[in-house]
């Protein structure tokens, strides 16, 4: 499996690489969003930061160009890019502008009609060690407690091997 990683804004992206790096049958490329080219399996994006919308709708126009080739697309946005929490953690200018930015490349993943994942976590902390998750379906409320790093990791990398989340938009939360 060819697995296309572009942006990689937080920590856990790191390790999901080095995770799926770790297993023979997945090679991971990573990649700024700009040289974003060639044929994957799977295209995961951590883009978050103001301008990410942009950047994405790059990535659009190559899909759309065929000069990137996916098969599915992995989103890593956050908890609070529908309201569902307010997500005061996220340390930017100006929050509400990148949650719509979230929002809207969201909007444009589902738009390639290509099957997806987008996951939405609270705050990932390296400290948190306790990998009991409450996963969330789109339009229920979440709990705003933080989740670990390496469950966090379990997580994306089981949306990018399997077609476990596929077409859904899911909270990753801890019990409170």
């Amino acid at each position: 499996m060819k697995v296309l990683a572009i942006g990689m804004d937080r920590p856990v992206s790191q390790t999901v690489v080095e995770d799926l790096n770790a297993l023979s049958e997945v090679s991971v490329t990573t990649a700024e969003v700009q040289e974003a080219t060639g044929s994957y399996d799977v295209l995961y994006v951590d883009l978050l930061h103001l301008g990410m919308d942009e950047e994405f709708e790059t990535v659009v126009d190559r899909l759309e160009e065929q000069t990137l080739q996916v098969n599915k697309i992995v989103l890593l946005a956050t908890a609070g890019m529908d309201a569902e929490i307010n997500p005061t953690w996220i340390e930017v200018q100006d929050l509400k502008e990148l949650l719509l930015e979230v929002k809207y490349v969201a909007k444009l993943v589902d738009e390639t009609e290509l099957p997806y994942s987008i996951l939405r976590p609270v705050e990932v902390k390296n400290e948190v060690q306790n990998n009991d998750l409450i996963i969330t379906p789109e339009g229920q409320p979440m709990t705003v407690k933080e989740v670990g790093t390496s469950a966090v990791a379990k997580v994306i990398e089981r949306a990018i091997l399997t077609e476990e989340y596929q077409n859904q938009s899911l909270g990753i939360s801890q019990p409170q």
